[in-house]
């Protein structure tokens, strides 16, 4: 399929309704002002729990890679109604809820439980129920504290409004000391060029349009070192809600003990496209495990993205930069508008035939 720049901008042109595109290219700014605005230091915790669902759930997902290698409390982000069973004491740890829109109902009933629970909650919106319950309390003395993100626009695309208030409040923590370290050392004019590259309107020699016209009609399996966890599920994510296509996420080394088999199979060579997240922090056996996978797995489809930057931080942001183009142009490519998520919002108004009142359970003695 040959697509000109011209083709791909009656595309954009026709399909982008809700200027995705333009989102994206505002992503290193968002970054940017989140991370300008000062906050108080705070008593550093032993235990991080990062509730949320979907685009909203990574940012606590890309906080728990960075507390892996750099950080000084165990983060882990959960996905659901509830709240991990050792997290629902008193004092459990320090809870960050995050919902774009501040009205996802499983975000919501896990934020409560842990208020109910006794424990204190940043919550994260652009509004919504979480922002009205700012400043509230449970009768056990659990409290939420709303911090506030610019609205308006899909989800998906605010994730550097949602991770760089949470960040900056993590590191407000002193959860991730080496933070503003590495974010004033040039990293968001860094990320800027990057979405230059990526640019496929701007850029006639984007790689985003060779790399997702190669992804349609393929199953798209995503591998990524393990440090890189986090941006291979929300590149999955991506594809599949930007771009309405199906892939999957999995991490070296240890697709190399199972998933490796399946990819050595003769029918894998039509029907997969491998496509690899790497960067320059890898533990050198993985590199050499990539090495040899590029050599081994005999499939018409591979791709090595490799994630540049001078830190963990900047090759996660990177990726999401690289994997924001690229599930659009698949989106553009399929003549899917990237911001149509009819399903979604579908089960959405089935769900909300029989609402819960979560604000009155909280309070419900």
């Amino acid at each position: 399929m040959s697509v000109s720049k011209l083709d791909i901008a009656t595309l954009v042109s026709e399909l982008d309704t809700e200027d995705m595109l333009g989102y994206l290219r505002n992503f290193p700014d968002d970054l940017a002002n989140q991370w300008s605005i000062e906050e108080p230091q705070r008593d550093m915790p032993e235990r991080v729990i990062c509730l949320g669902m979907g685009g909203s759930a990574a940012a606590g997902d890309f906080l728990a890679s960075l507390a892996c290698m750099h950080g000084t409390a165990a983060v882990t982000t959960h996905r659901g109604y509830d709240v991990p069973s050792w997290g629902g004491a008193a004092g459990a740890g320090l809870y960050f809820s995050t919902s774009y829109s501040g009205n996802t109902e499983e975000t919501l009933s896990a934020t409560i439980l842990a208020m109910e629970h006794g424990n204190f909650v940043n919550m994260i919106s652009s509004g919504g129920t979480l922002a009205e319950m700012d400043g509230q309390e449970s009768p056990l003395g659990g409290k939420g504290q709303h911090v506030s993100v610019p609205g308006g626009q899909p989800p998906r695309s605010a994730f550097g409004h949602l991770f760089g208030a949470l960040s900056r409040i993590a590191y407000s923590y002193q959860i991730i000391p080496a933070l503003m370290n590495w974010v004033e050392n040039g990293l968001v004019e860094r990320l800027r060029q990057v979405v230059s590259e990526y640019d496929f309107i701007n850029n006639p020699d984007s790689p985003a349009i060779s790399i997702a016209r190669t992804l349609i009609g393929r199953e798209v399996g995503i591998v990524s070192d393990h440090n890189l966890a986090c941006a291979g599920t929300r590149f999955t994510n991506q594809l599949n809600e930007n771009g309405g296509i199906f892939a999957r996420p999995t991490t070296l080394p240890e697709m190399n003990h199972n998933e490796i088999i399946a990819w050595t199979q003769p029918e894998a060579k039509e029907k997969q496209a491998l496509l690899l997240l790497t960067w320059d922090g890898m533990h050198e056996r993985v590199a050499e495990r990539v090495n040899w996978m590029t050599e081994a797995v005999d499939v018409d489809v591979v791709w090595n993205l490799h994630c540049e930057g001078e830190s963990l931080l900047e090759a996660m942001l990177y990726s999401c930069i690289a994997m924001d183009w690229i599930s659009c142009a698949v989106a553009f490519l399929r003549g899917k508008d990237p911001s149509s998520i009819g399903a979604i919002r579908e089960l959405k108004e089935h769900l909300n035939k029989s609402p819960i009142d979560l604000i009155e359970l909280m309070f419900d003695d």
